[in-house]
């Protein structure tokens, strides 16, 4: 099954620049892990720097205390590594804004640099989100602690950005 899905995941990719693979569900729940491994396996047989694993999670809030608890983003991120993935950047939810001591508690205990703890608040529509991102977060906050992404040497069809 594993097999199929990297088959999958390689159709096009000497058209691309990049591809993004977004991989629904839970860690941790057994319909996922089919998935996970293959994507482990994938990025396994690629060269160092050129993947990058970015994991969505969620920052609850807690408003009877007041505050975003990041241990079910800790935890999540320990599911992870016990099948063999680490994210290079975490991509946290949030309804309220992240304090910079909780980006450094989550960096640390996750095993990524604080600036790749990203915040992604709650909006209004799907449609702002581009727009919010653009506004925070610049190439440079995103770099991990691998080499940069070394692509194909092709010409962008899009121009100056």
């Amino acid at each position: 099954m594993t097999n199929e899905i990297k088959d999958f995941l390689r159709i096009g990719e000497d058209e691309v620049d990049f591809m993004l693979c977004e991989i629904g569900g839970t860690v941790g729940d057994i319909e996922g892990l089919p998935f996970f491994e293959a994507i482990r396996q994938f990025i396994h047989e690629r060269a160092r720097g050129q993947s990058i694993l970015m994991h969505l999670t969620l920052l609850p809030y807690l408003a009877a205390s007041g505050e975003l608890k990041t241990k079910p983003t800790q935890h999540s991120v320990k599911e992870l590594q016990s099948i063999g993935l680490a994210p290079d950047v975490l991509v946290c939810r949030s309804e309220h804004p992240i304090p910079e001591k909780e980006r450094e508690k989550i960096a640390l205990f996750c095993n990524v640099r604080k600036e790749a703890v990203i915040p992604a608040y709650d909006l209004q529509t799907i449609y702002e989100a581009p727009l919010a991102y653009h506004a925070r977060v610049s190439t440079r906050r995103c770099s991990t602690p691998s080499p940069s992404l070394r692509l194909r040497g092709r010409t962008s069809r899009a121009g100056p950005m």
